[in-house]
């Protein structure tokens, strides 16, 4: 697995969530369960897949936190 690529798609999936919701976790969360990585031809399968099963276990298990405190347990920058 290519920790680059992973790191690229982990950024990619949280601020595409953060960007589509309402700001609140429980709705980056619900986002987050709506994309998918499937198909036959899919490029970096396996990072795109470990990136987003991550970032969904991250809001999912720690609703509770703040945002910005997930963020930084993700390794995350929220884009502006």
């Amino acid at each position: 697995m290519d920790i680059r690529l992973y790191r690229k798609y982990l950024q990619e999936y949280v601020n595409e969530a953060i960007r589509n919701s309402n700001g609140t976790n429980r709705s980056i969360s619900e986002h987050l369960e709506t994309i998918q990585v499937k198909g036959l031809f899919v490029a970096h399968r396996e990072e795109k897949r470990r990136a987003l099963e991550e970032a969904r276990n991250a809001f999912d298990k720690n609703r509770h936190w703040p945002l910005e405190i997930i963020l930084s347990h993700l390794g995350v920058e929220k884009a502006e």
